[in-house]
């Protein structure tokens, strides 16, 4: 379906005119939205936020064992790394510093009705004290602070912004240095620890050296002493140049002695670290970027899983897959562990089989230096290999010194650049967008409060509605009248001739009086509705009352025996409901002359409900009544029937078939679309001659044009033309 400028403007004027009808809904809904929004905003109490800012210092991983000359080149270190160490400073362990040097200030008690009916002597009121576990409770704090801390890192810099929510804004800026140099300290002691494994390790290694050393020198003397030799160191039993050359051997086994004890400390390190995971050590002790990366990685995955399983418990399905990652990286780390194993093996092999040469050499040597005795030869020998071990020894010596002075030389991986301020203005709540976005939900609110309101209606609420759901005629749209008794409401055609109210009752008498059959045949019009409280009663007397003033004879009768209204209207309700009425003139055949009273102030006749009939019609009893309207037509011009709802009750079935013409009144958003359908089918099923509808109570807005209302100047001139 394709809509039109002027469907588009029928809804824009509907909605409105909803807007217009539930104006008291739209400003009770924002008001109390606003109210209530506007207490919860101002009870939220303020969080300030802190910063502080870092910069990785991107140290490359050095190798303890590696001389000073074959350190690794320091690399600028890449996102990787600076999300490696965000994630690490967001960790238990810093969590667990910060709060152990800034603990969380004690919260106050909170004192409820129960506590104090327990201090007034109820003991049955008073809380249980449930024992407290320290860990459970320090882990909470842990948490609530690790909630609070904020680590993010600067697009394409190394920067890190470290942020702490607290409701106090110096400790926020404390809580947020803190968090640096507690990380600072612990990662020290990480790096700390690790060079001190390297330096036992060395240590244990260059005592064993040393004894190896001691052991060969006092085995040489041993053997110097046991042989008498003299001159041993002279070399005066051989040539010079065999001399140099077993010299120059010996110094080449020496250096190759070395660098093959060298390869196999390290494999042995890189084993002992394979064996017990950690990789850290294996970094540290590895030159393979491929291997150093898979560790970095495998470092990363696991702090990530220790800050998953504290905040999501063991059995968290992310946990399942971070193991699923940490078990392919440590298989890959193992991989590239063993790779790395084989290239110092390699070089094992190398430097063993350039140990082997060198020996063979130095045996080849030997024996060319056969003028030399036995016994100096082995002495030699033996002073060759104090010589050799004391070389290896005094390596081992300089590395684990070096080591020793890198320990005093460790910085953190992270430096500070600014420390973080007190902030003046809390990050929370913000009270002016909370407030724009308050009246933005209010107003939303509102209107979905007036469209479900609008769409909810049981009754018709447009105009245009009603004339599409109805196949009648509408003959009038009567106004809401406002009155504070019955009384004014019943005599508002009177007191306000040229109101809206009235001009809609004077076009409905002057549309009926057009509808007269020919030769001037009087009208018996029966008026009902759904259901009661429809202004169905009101309208008769409106209706009687206008006839009447133009000069007609009317009539209105009462047939509602259950409930009887019009007695009421007309008298006041002083003088009590009469003793005969409609009901008896069908019922106990009474005449008319005893039941027809006069409306002294509007001046028409009425006849009142009478008692109530506890039956249904009978044959005889409708005769009557047929009868009675046919009687009393020839004394009225015009009767008005005043009929009971047609909703659960029969009796308007029959004065509606009796009426030349009936009119359905139906009252503005009240009376059921559904229920309209089905009393309109009743009365066409009985015969009825429907006329057409009239809408009451209809208000100001439900419609573009209702009628012309003379203001008060127009009514004070034809009022002057009424006294003439």
């Amino acid at each position: 379906m394709s809509w039109t400028a002027q469907d588009v403007g029928l809804v824009i004027r509907q909605t409105c005119r909803a807007f217009l009808r539930h104006r008291m809904l739209f400003a009770l809904t924002v008001l109390g939205v606003v109210g209530v929004g506007g207490a919860v905003t101002l009870s939220l109490k303020p969080r300030y936020t802190a910063t502080a800012t870092v910069v990785v210092a991107g140290h490359a991983q050095q190798d303890p064992l590696a001389p000073n000359g074959q350190q690794q080149n320091q690399a600028p270190p890449d996102d990787e790394l600076v999300s490696t160490e965000a994630a690490m400073i967001h960790s238990r362990d810093v969590a667990a510093a910060v709060l152990a040097q800034l603990p969380p200030p004690a919260q106050p008690a909170h004192v409820g009705l129960r506590d104090r009916l327990c201090h007034m002597g109820l003991g049955f009121m008073c809380h249980v004290a449930k024992p407290v576990d320290p860990q459970v409770q320090r882990m909470h704090e842990e948490d609530a602070f690790l909630n609070s801390l904020t680590i993010t890192p600067e697009p394409r810099t190394q920067i890190l912004d470290i942020s702490v929510v607290d409701g106090d804004p110096a400790r926020a800026a404390a809580l947020a240095d803190a968090v640096v140099t507690n990380y600072q300290r612990i990662a020290l002691a990480r790096q700390t620890a690790d060079i001190n494994r390297v330096a036992a390790w060395l240590d244990s290694r260059t005592a064993a050296l040393r004894q190896r050393w001691l052991d060969a020198v006092q085995k040489a003397n041993a053997f110097d002493n046991a042989h008498g030799l003299t001159n041993t160191n002279e070399g005066s039993t051989s040539s010079p140049l065999i001399e140099r050359q077993i010299a120059d051997t010996a110094s080449n086994l020496s250096q190759a002695q070395g660098r093959l004890a060298a390869a196999q400390a390290r494999a042995d390190a890189l084993k002992d670290a394979a064996a017990r995971g950690d990789a850290r050590a294996a970094v540290a002790l590895s030159q393979e970027p491929i291997l150093v990366a898979t560790a970095n990685s495998l470092m990363q995955l696991e702090s990530t899983r220790q800050e998953e399983a504290a905040t999501y418990g063991p059995q968290h399905p992310r946990l399942r897959a971070l193991d699923q990652q940490i078990a392919t990286t440590k298989a890959s780390l193992a991989a590239e562990t063993q790779a790395a194993l084989n290239t110092i093996r390699e070089d094992q092999i190398s430097a063993r089989a350039e140990v082997d040469r060198l020996n063979e050499n130095l045996d080849l040597l030997r024996q060319k230096a056969g003028g030399q005795s036995g016994p100096q030869a082995e002495y030699r020998t033996l002073d060759q290999e104090a010589q050799s071990a004391r070389t290896v020894y005094e390596t081992f010596l300089e590395h684990a010194k070096e080591v020793v002075d890198r320990a005093a030389l460790l910085q953190p991986p992270i430096a500070m650049v600014s420390h973080a301020s007190a902030p003046d203005v809390p990050s929370f709540p913000n009270r002016k967008k909370l407030g724009i976005g308050l009246i933005a939900v209010a107003l939303a609110a509102g209107a979905g409060a007036v469209l479900l309101r609008d769409y909810f209606t049981a009754g018709f609420t447009e105009i245009e509605r009603l004339r599409a759901a109805i196949p009648l005629p509408l003959l009038a749209v009567v106004p809401k009248v406002g009155g504070r008794s019955e009384q004014t409401v019943r005599h508002h055609v009177l007191d306000h001739p040229y109101s809206r109210a009235t001009e809609a009752v004077r076009s409905l008498v002057m549309q009926l009086s057009m509808r007269v059959h020919e030769g001037g045949q009087p009208l018996c019009l029966a008026i009902t509705s759904a259901g009661p409280e429809e202004g169905k009663s009101t309208l008769a007397l409106w209706m009687a009352a206008v006839a009447r003033r133009g000069g007609q004879k009317v009539l209105v009768i009462d047939a509602d025996h259950r409930r009887g209204m019009l007695d009421h209207y007309l008298t006041d309700g002083t003088t009590g409901r009469p003793s005969l009425g409609m009901s008896d003139l069908v019922t106990s055949g009474a005449r008319v002359a005893d039941v027809i009273r006069t409306d002294p102030e509007a001046g028409f006749d009425y006849i009142p409900a009478g008692r109530t009939i506890e039956h249904a019609f009978s044959p005889v009893e409708i005769r009557r009544l047929r009868a009675m309207l046919v009687e009393l037509k020839h004394s009225y011009e015009l009767i008005i029937i005043d009929c009971p709802p047609l909703l659960g009750l029969s009796d308007a079935l029959v004065h509606a078939n009796m009426a030349d013409q009936v009119i359905f009144v139906c009252r503005w958003k009240s009376t059921a679309q559904r229920a309209v359908m089905a009393c309109l089918e009743r009365l066409e099923a009985c015969g009825a001659h429907l006329a057409g509808v009239v809408a009451t109570m209809v208000e100001d807005n439900a419609m573009d044009v209702m009628g012309y209302s003379y203001g008060n100047r127009d009514i004070r001139i034809l009022s002057r033309f009424d006294e003439q």
